[in-house]
């Protein structure tokens, strides 16, 4: 009987420690499921390399191109007016455009065969305003204009500073404008030589294709030995746009 009571005593005794035990037990067994969720196997980083690659494949196709591409066409029919006097004149301008985001280059080509004479410009442009070539934008440009005459009387090499405004109407059908501040320049035939240019107009898209006709100004001053003329060119240019 005595044995039966101390043997009861010492269990009494024991529990607490028992007890004590358990709850570390299950404090270690749940701090070891915490240690797995964050362990690192092989497996795992398999599984999320190749998800890392899906994404990034669906990214490359979905992500629209850093890069733009235009190549357009132009037909000019303008009046010449030379010392009072006004002539018809018609000529063709090609053009080709490339853009890295915000920043381009622009070649023209212009072929003036009834005044017999070429244009090569080529501009550095910055768009300030908008992300890309068929949206609205403001941008700057630089450039230099070389106009030969093909029977070399005079070659004018002109820089200019620029500037291009496109504002989207509705989702297809917009306007722009195009203003050209030539700088002051001394050449032999003409001499002491200014001008600028202004280009205004409406245009209509569908997908990669525009169609524009724009008014334009084109006015050229000069003076040698003291003898000023303007020549003025003013008129409408039509044309077509090919986005890629």
């Amino acid at each position: 009987m005595n044995k039966l009571i101390v043997l009861l005593l010492v269990g009494l005794l024991a529990l607490p420690a028992i007890a004590q035990d358990y709850n570390k037990g299950y404090n270690m067994q749940k701090r070891s499921e915490q240690r797995a969720l964050q362990r690192f196997t092989l497996k795992e980083w398999m599984d999320n390399k190749d998800r890392r690659a899906l994404m990034d494949l669906w990214l490359s196709i979905n992500t629209p191109s850093p890069y733009e591409f235009a190549l357009s066409g132009s037909y000019f029919q303008y009046s010449l007016d030379s010392a009072g006097l006004k002539d018809a004149k018609k000529s063709i301008e090609g053009s080709f455009d490339a853009y890295a985001t915000l920043v381009g280059i622009t070649a023209q080509y212009q072929n003036n065969i009834e005044e017999k004479f070429n244009d090569v410009t080529g501009l550095f442009n910055l768009r300030l305003f908008g992300n890309t070539l068929q949206g609205t934008h403001i941008t700057l440009h630089y450039g230099l204009r070389t106009r030969t005459q093909s029977e070399n009387i005079y070659r004018l090499n002109q820089t200019f500073p620029a500037a291009t405004l496109q504002l989207y109407m509705t989702k297809y059908f917009g306007v722009q404008s195009h203003y050209r501040l030539y700088l002051p320049l001394s050449e032999s035939f003409f001499g002491d030589t200014t001008g600028d240019e202004l280009n205004a107009g409406v245009f209509i898209e569908y997908g990669p294709l525009r169609l524009f006709g724009d008014y334009f100004e084109e006015r050229q001053a000069s003076r040698l030995l003291n003898v000023g003329t303007v020549i003025k060119r003013t008129g409408t240019k039509v044309g077509l746009k090919i986005y890629f």
